[in-house]
């Protein structure tokens, strides 16, 4: 009797203590995110939901099973979706009053005593929600021990998506028997800033509905446990920090999937990136966060969401709708030189002009809209101090140092012989006389055709000077 006895209590014991968690596992997010961080704040997350006649089939209970249960059991319930924007701080309460307070959660004084409603505030309605979108993670976040924490009643997940479509679960909390509300955390490590998608999976079966998604940077102890269990952890006391929904975006380029920022609309997460509209309607596609968006990316361009091609390589939204085009602003237009300029016309097309003649060019200016060449300055037989015959009319070309400007040698020779000092000899006290000859001609420094004008005058001078000689003798 005692050995049974001791069975009883024992299992008495196991059936009355709270199952145990598995101890969070830290993730690190090591993909490369979706989308570069926007320039502008996001809009916030995209919420749907439906409605359940039977969560005991509907909501598995199971870690294995919980997403993929609930993403099927919204897809075949889409008829009954109810879509919104969460545009508050990520804090949802069915704010059930029955004196107890399981549905306020950590952070209270928001939209109501616990919250903003759900798409369902009756208490003995079941449902499920998803939200969906990015979040936006800063280059000062990188490498940082982010502590992601929640409040659930009744059950709770959190995956996130890197550029590869990769999955990181956080959280995977399914429903429990006996024990409905729990507050739970864990640690992402992002290596890279950028967008990178987020869903987040909740159920209610009964009475009090709650969810609070929160974050916490630096050292923390991670756990999960029952909220009525010891020892209370408050988080908001803790240092948790209701995620905003600034930081959660819904197209990869940043803001809102539609110009009223209160619409959305979700797609099946396995039309994610893929070609084609993807299920949205024409000029949306279903983006990486499986939500519809607008073909506004080269990739995915206009009403058939098709890529753009060489020759209009942009996307623009500069006509009614987006449509793939040759520029955008004059940036996207080369120069084909430097006497041209380029700009971008209102039909989205490339123009040039000239730029005004006299405007420098490498080597040269632009004339007519062409680079001319400088004048390259090659000598002329006429130039000025090039020319052997002097630089002014009469000037003697024969100066070796070009400093003599005496008389041009073509007047009249005196008989004597220092009357005129040649420059072109090296004897200045010679004289070199031949009436009419100009000697301005020599051809000095001209080579051996110069020569031939020096020989005869010399010849003449000695056979004059031989007479001269030969008269004094007789």
């Amino acid at each position: 009797m005692r050995p049974f006895l001791s069975f009883i209590l024992v299992l008495c014991a196991l059936v009355l203590s709270p199952p145990a968690s598995a101890q969070p596992v830290q993730v690190v997010v090591t993909g490369a995110p979706i989308a570069p961080l926007p320039d502008g704040p996001g809009t916030g997350l995209c919420s749907v939901s439906s409605r359940s006649q039977s969560p005991a089939s509907d909501f598995p209970q199971s870690t294995t099973n919980y997403v993929g249960g609930i993403n099927a059991f919204l897809e075949t319930n889409r008829t009954r979706w109810i879509t919104s924007v969460l545009r508050a701080d990520a804090d949802l309460s069915n704010n059930l009053d029955d004196g107890r307070t399981l549905g306020q959660g950590d952070f209270t004084g928001g939209c109501g005593a616990g919250g903003c409603d759900f798409a369902y505030s009756d208490a003995s309605i079941a449902f499920a929600t998803r939200l969906r979108g990015f979040i936006a993670i800063t280059q000062a976040q990188v490498g940082k021990s982010l502590h992601f924490g929640f409040y659930a009643d009744d059950s709770v997940s959190l995956t996130l998506y890197d550029r590869a479509a990769g999955a990181y679960p956080v959280v995977v909390h399914p429903p429990r028997l006996g024990i409905p509300t729990w507050r739970l955390t864990n640690t992402v490590v992002f290596q890279q800033a950028g967008l990178y998608g987020v869903e987040v999976l909740h159920t209610q079966v009964a009475e009090h509905a709650a969810l609070e998604l929160s974050l916490f940077e630096g050292t923390f102890t991670d756990f999960a446990r029952p909220a009525n269990q010891l020892p209370f952890v408050n988080l908001r006391t803790e240092g948790f920090a209701l995620i905003a929904p600034e930081q959660f975006h819904q197209a990869e380029s940043g803001g809102a999937s539609f110009s009223n920022v209160d619409q959305c609309a979700q797609c099946s997460r396995q039309e994610a990136n893929t070609a084609g509209n993807g299920g949205c309607g024409t000029g949306y596609r279903c983006n990486a966060a499986a939500l519809c968006a607008p073909c506004d990316s080269a990739a995915s361009c206009g009403a058939s969401c098709s890529p753009c091609g060489a020759s209009t390589p942009f996307c623009s939204d500069a006509f009614e709708d987006f449509r793939c085009v040759q520029c955008r602003t004059a940036d996207d237009c080369p120069s084909p030189d430097a006497c041209h300029t380029t700009g971008c016309s209102g039909s989205a097309t490339c123009s040039s002009s000239p730029v005004p003649d006299g405007t420098e060019c490498p080597g040269g200016t632009c004339q007519d809209g062409t680079c001319e060449s400088f004048d390259a300055g090659t000598p002329d037989a006429g130039d000025a101090g090039m020319d052997g015959g002097g630089s002014e009319p009469g000037e003697d070309a024969g100066s070796l140092d070009g400093s003599v400007s005496e008389p041009d040698g073509g007047a009249t020779g005196s008989s004597d012989a220092g009357a005129a000092v040649d420059a072109g000899s090296r004897d200045a006290g010679s004289s070199w006389e031949d009436e009419g000859a100009d000697i301005s001609s020599c051809g000095c420094g001209s080579g051996a055709s110069g020569l031939a004008p020096m020989a005869l005058l010399g010849l003449a001078l000695f056979a004059r000077r031989s007479r001269r000689h030969s008269a004094r003798h007789h």
